[in-house]
C-alpha cells in the first residue's frame, strides 16, 4: 500500500471506528503503536557518522472475533519511515504503508488452531513468537532485523505468507506451530518448491498460549521455556550453485520470574545454518554460506520506582560465525524506563560493533514507545 493510497487508509480507519461504537467491544478491537527514534551510527554513511531521526515501527492494528471459532487479525505498519538510504514502499519500509500480518485464524479447540495469511515465520521465539511491542531490549537482533541488520532466513519483514497449524495442548505445556508457506519466490526456487516450518515450545512454568509473547514480562508471569525450531526448503539456487536445500534448527532457552521484588529475564539461542538464503548487510554472512549464530541477553526490572516509572537494565552479546570468513561480534547494553508497561516506555541503547575485515561501528539509539 503506496502513500498515495493514504486517504482511503483513513476512510477505513474511520469506518472500523464506527462499527466499533456500535459492536460489543468482545467483537472488535482497533489500536495504535509507535516507536520513534533517534540514532547515530558510526562509519555510518561514506565512512563518516550518521544522525538519523525515524519512525522505527508505527502500526495501526485491527483484531476481531466474529465468533467462538473465527478470528481475524491484521497489522496496517510502516517500519524504518525516514531511514537514510532504506525505502521500500510495497514491504512498507521507509515511505510506504503495508499490510504487515493479515490473517484469519479457525480455532477447532484449544489444541488446535488453523491460520491462514502473513504472519510470523515460527522459527525462532526473538522473532518467531516474540511481540516487537514486548521487547526486552531496544530492539530484536542484529541477525532479525534489529538495529541495521536484516534478516538470516527468507521472510516478507519477518513474515511469510501460507497456513500454519498451531496450538496449545496439555493445558498449554506445549505449543507447537508448523507452517507451509511460500519461502523464497524470485529466480532462486525454480521449481517453486513450498517452505516447511516448524517449532514447538515446552513450558516448565507458567504457559505461554498466545501467537504473540513477550519478551519481558516485568514480574507478571513465571516462565521457563525451552524451545526448537526448523525450517527447510529445498532444489534453491544459491550463489550461482543449482540443487541448494535450505536447513536451518534452532534451540533456545527463555527464563522470567519475579526476583527480589523486581523481575529477571534471561534468553539464550543457537542458530545452526546449512545453504543460508539470504546475505546479510552486516556480518559476512551470504546465501549459500554455512555458519552458527549465537545469542545471550538478559536484564532485571529494579523493584524501586524513580519519579513516574522504573528502570530495566539489560545487556545482549550476539555472534556469527561463518565457515571458511571471518567472525562478526556485536555487544549491547541499555536502559528501560517503563511508564506505561510496554505501551509507555522511553529506551537508551549503545552497540559495539566488532569487525574483522572493516572499521567497528558504535551505535547508539534514543527511543520512545507510546502505545493505545
Amino acid at each position: 500500500m503506496k502513500t498515495s493510497n493514504l486517504p482511503s487508509l483513513l476512510i477505513f480507519v474511520a469506518g472500523l471506528a464506527f462499527w466499533q461504537n456500535s459492536v460489543s467491544q468482545e467483537k472488535i478491537e482497533i489500536g495504535f503503536w509507535t516507536q520513534l527514534w533517534y540514532q547515530y551510527v558510526e562509519n555510518g554513511k561514506s565512512g563518516e557518522g550518521l544522525n538519523d531521526f525515524m519512525a522505527r515501527r508505527a502500526y495501526f492494528y485491527v483484531k476481531g472475533q466474529p465468533t467462538t471459532h473465527l478470528s481475524f487479525f491484521t497489522h496496517i505498519a510502516v517500519d524504518r519511515l525516514g531511514q537514510d538510504g532504506l525505502d521500500n514502499s510495497s514491504l512498507g519500509l521507509g515511505s510506504g504503508l503495508a499490510f504487515r500480518d493479515a490473517w484469519a485464524a479457525w480455532r477447532l479447540n484449544e489444541g488446535l488452531k488453523i491460520q491462514v495469511g502473513r504472519m510470523y515465520v515460527p522459527l525462532t521465539r526473538n522473532y518467531g513468537t516474540t511481540s516487537t511491542k514486548a521487547l526486552l531490549t531496544t530492539d530484536l537482533s542484529f541477525f532479525q532485523g534489529g538495529v541495521r541488520g536484516t534478516i538470516f532466513y527468507a521472510s516478507k519483514v519477518g513474515r511469510d505468507d501460507g497456513v500454519t497449524f498451531w496450538g496449545n495442548p496439555l493445558k498449554g505445556r506445549i505449543q507447537y506451530r508448523l507452517m507451509v508457506s511460500e519461502g523464497m519466490e524470485d529466480n532462486s526456487n525454480p521449481g517453486d518448491n513450498l517452505r516447511f516450518v516448524g517449532r514447538m515450545a515446552v513450558n516448565l512454568l507458567e504457559a505461554e498460549k498466545e501467537w504473540f509473547n513477550q519478551g519481558t514480562y516485568l514480574g507478571q508471569k513465571k516462565v521457563l521455556s525451552l524451545g526448537f525450531g526448523m525450517d527447510s526448503q529445498s532444489d534453491l539456487t544459491l550463489n550461482n550453485r543449482a540443487g541448494q536445500d535450505n536447513l536451518i534448527w534452532t534451540v533456545d532457552a527463555f527464563f522470567d520470574h519475579p526476583v527480589a521484588a523486581g523481575a529477571l529475564t534471561v534468553e539464550s539461542a543457537y542458530i545452526h545454518l546449512q545453504n543460508n538464503t539470504q546475505t546479510h548487510n552486516v556480518s559476512q554472512l551470504a546465501a549459500g554460506d554455512d555458519g552458527e549464530i549465537f545469542y545471550l541477553q538478559a536484564g532485571y526490572f529494579l523493584p524501586t520506582p524513580i519519579g513516574a516509572g522504573r528502570l530495566q537494565p539489560y545487556m545482549r552479546y550476539e555472534t556469527a560465525a561463518v565457515d571458511q570468513k571471518s567472525d562478526t561480534h556485536f555487544f549491547s547494553g541499555g536502559c528501560n524506563y517503563y511508564i506505561k508497561g510496554h505501551n509507555g516506555k522511553i529506551s537508551l541503547d549503545y552497540t559495539f560493533v566488532d569487525h574483522i575485515n572493516r572499521d567497528d561501528q558504535r551505535i547508539v539509539t534514543v527511543q520512545l514507545t507510546v502505545g493505545l
